[in-house]
């Protein structure tokens, strides 16, 4: 019974093997959030961007200051929701990505801003030809892990800089 319970906390996933790895879905300045096959009434547009020192840290370098707007037409399955937003150059190549969320509590539209970066990089974040979203929900889930709550729902991990990624 207590290896049950060890093996349980650790997390099990179906078939006792490491969850299959999934690709994220194609990156565009406006997304439908989306959790596996299910679509979230969620949607999330890059509404501009630009490439400036980040006011905290000044002296860090170049960062990328982007400004989105989230719009909800109904309440959403989860109380937060967490998707990737990525800096690219002109080949779609990620050169930084960072996170976006959302809030059941959240308005119906509202307007945001993020920031990727700084980060010591082997390519320039002024290299950024565009910013991306990505649909898929990053956040497992409450029962992540646990074989008999869970539903099985395995997030894409953010890409990584010097990823390519499929746009839509």
């Amino acid at each position: 019974m207590a290896a049950c319970a060890a093996v349980s906390l650790a997390g099990c996933f179906p078939a006792g093997g490491e969850p299959e790895k999934r690709s994220p879905g194609a990156a565009a300045g406006e997304v439908t959030v989306v959790r596996g096959d299910k679509a979230y009434p969620l949607t999330v547009r890059i509404t501009d961007w630009r490439i400036e020192p980040h006011p905290q840290v000044p002296d860090r370098g170049n960062a990328v200051h982007v400004s989105y707007r989230k719009t909800a037409t109904s309440d959403l399955p989860e109380v937060n929701v967490e998707i990737a937003v990525c800096a690219v150059n002109a080949a779609n190549v990620v050169l930084l990505c960072g996170t976006v969320d959302a809030r059941q509590a959240d308005p119906r539209t509202e307007d945001a801003d993020s920031w990727i970066g700084p980060a010591d990089l082997p390519r320039s974040l002024s290299d950024t030809a565009r910013v991306v979203l990505l649909p898929d929900q990053l956040l497992p889930g409450l029962h992540a892990g646990d074989p008999k709550d869970g539903d099985g729902y395995v997030p894409p991990g953010v890409p990584l800089p010097g990823d390519q990624l499929r746009t839509a």
